[in-house]
């Protein structure tokens, strides 16, 4: 029994500490807005609301977060029809046909607050990679607000972050129109999601 109880406890201080949860992104409840300097005149927007993705998020050990997300060109949205499927998901600017997702992958963290922190990764559009850096807000974690209410929400653990950045699109190849139209895109993000079964 003593060589036994010897053994576990040697298991258990080899072990690996207990991973970091894993969170679906809720896409009813998340959206990628940009927007653009239009001509001097006035500010631009559009929204993108088909994302998917997952976040491993550990908030002892936010340095350790990965993100990996998926946004489809096709639910690209300005308000005006025309300038969305004549323009934006053309060559000249998102190559939808070719490239119909944009792809985002973490690669560092760097904590600047007790819930806010610099998110660095690798995004691609249009088949080009670089690397960007969002501010990120962590808004919540816990027991889904709406599980007292809502039996749908009951057992649900629940996540939501805010997050922001500035891009030159130049970068991704996209040059028409500038600098009538502005190279700078700013991007927010919002985003509920689930933890994972």
């Amino acid at each position: 029994m003593r060589r036994l109880m010897t053994a576990l406890l040697g298991l258990l201080l080899i072990s690996p500490p207990a991973s970091a949860e894993q969170f679906v992104i809720d896409k009813q409840h998340t959206d990628v807005r940009f927007s653009w300097d239009h001509l001097g005149l006035s500010r631009q927007s559009g929204k993108f609301s088909d994302v998917t993705g997952t976040l491993d998020f550990d908030p002892d050990k936010p340095e350790e977060t990965r993100v990996n997300v998926t946004i489809s060109l096709s639910s690209l949205m300005t308000g005006v029809p025309a300038l969305d499927t004549a323009l934006l998901k053309t060559k000249d600017y998102f190559d939808a046909t070719a490239n119909p997702t944009i792809k985002f992958q973490s690669a560092t963290v760097r904590t600047t607050g007790e819930k806010t922190a610099e998110l660095t990764g690798d995004l691609t559009i249009n088949g080009i990679t670089k690397p960007v850096t969002l501010a990120v807000v962590w808004n919540f974690l816990g027991p889904h607000p709406l599980g007292t209410v809502n039996p749908t929400f009951a057992d649900k653990i629940a996540a939501g972050f805010s997050a922001r950045t500035q891009i030159l699109r130049s970068d991704w190849g996209i040059t028409r129109y500038i600098p009538l139209v502005s190279d700078e895109i700013r991007i927010s993000i919002e985003t509920e999601m689930h933890r994972a079964p």
